[in-house]
């Protein structure tokens, strides 16, 4: 079953966390990281964009539109493909039985009001999953707190071209395989002015780690399509949950 659909103004947040505060993913994923100075840095990339047209790609006449936002680790899987892990995934309400009965997704309800400037990258997001989330974000010059991953493209490409994306699901792992098109990213600075809902999913994170990001880009369209993939059976094992504080 494959969907397709139009991410509008896609705006990526991330953070480089020492890897000792990190999660460790199910197996047969690895965290990403890389090395700076004594410090082993793994990333976190917070993802907020509005659906638009989502469909299966056999019900074309059937679309709807809908804010969005995934919290991810990038991760290498058994074949080393440069892949995400994704920890939650928050839609309105009403989208949450079309996620789970028909797309198969663990997506979770929360309160999502986005708003854009008249500039791109001017955006504002206010989020409410149990605890809140607010973040605003401006087009900025490229800027980079940490390692600078080759460059700003090559750092665009790292967090964003990943085609292989893990969920956690009942019995093991659950593979969705995304192709898009590539596209460059525009630089942003972004405001975090409350992190508790971070601060609850990933609690093993220090605090002061999301008011700095390490970087944010917005892409302001790119078609996408997923398709669930069946994993090798070598790669089927039982998810491991996630450290996270109550809703």
């Amino acid at each position: 079953m494959a969907f397709e659909t139009l991410l509008a103004d896609a705006l990526y947040v991330n953070w480089a966390v020492p890897r000792e505060q990190l999660p460790d993913p199910p197996p047969p994923l690895t965290l990403e990281t890389v090395v700076e100075g004594d410090a082993t840095l793994g990333f976190v990339t917070l993802v907020l964009f509005r659906q638009r047209g989502v469909h299966l790609s056999r019900l074309p006449w059937l679309r709807v539109e809908f804010p969005q936002c995934n919290l991810r680790l990038p991760v290498r899987d058994s074949d080393r493909v440069a892949s995400i892990w994704m920890l939650r995934q928050l839609v309105p309400a009403w989208v949450v039985p079309l996620g789970r009965l028909v797309a198969r997704q663990r997506v979770s309800a929360a309160i999502l009001r986005d708003r854009r400037g008249g500039t791109v990258g001017e955006q504002r997001w206010e989020i409410a999953a149990g605890r809140p989330l607010v973040l605003a974000s401006r087009p900025a010059a490229a800027a980079v707190s940490g390692p600078a991953l080759g460059g700003w493209e090559s750092l665009v490409t790292f967090f964003r071209e990943r085609p292989r994306g893990y969920l956690d699901a009942a019995g093991g792992l659950r593979r969705i395989e995304a192709s898009f098109d590539h596209a460059a990213g525009i630089p942003c600075r972004v405001d975090v002015e409350r992190a508790d809902w971070l601060e609850a999913r990933l609690p093993g994170v220090a605090a002061a780690t999301w008011r700095a990001p390490h970087s944010a880009f917005v892409v302001p369209a790119t078609r996408l399509v997923l398709q669930r993939a069946r994993l090798p059976a070598a790669e089927v094992a039982a998810g491991m949950p996630v450290p996270s504080a109550p809703a």
